[in-house]
């Protein structure tokens, strides 16, 4: 018996397996969005303590993106535009 709330099933097609897979192994993507791919791609079938546990993330962080590849697709792994005027170095 599972503890904790139901999670919703996450099923990849094959052309979002491969695009994830892609993004996952790139070096000029943003570090951030490599982590999300990942996390996303073993997400699939085990739990979010266990996904947590293997990239060293919290359980929180895992859930969030797996929500949001389940609602808006891989484009849901992409940053958000942020309010505001943006930062100048």
């Amino acid at each position: 018996m599972s503890m904790g709330r139901p999670k919703a099933e996450l099923v990849l097609s094959e052309d979002e397996r491969s695009q994830l897979t892609s993004i996952a192994r790139s070096r000029s993507i943003s570090a951030a969005l490599v982590t999300r791919a990942r996390v996303v791609l073993a997400a699939a079938g085990k739990p979010n303590s266990a996904i947590a546990l293997r990239l060293q993330l919290t359980r929180a962080t895992v859930g969030k993106w797996r929500i949001r590849l389940l609602e808006q697709s891989i484009n849901g792994l992409y940053d958000e535009v942020r309010p505001g005027k943006p930062r100048t170095i």
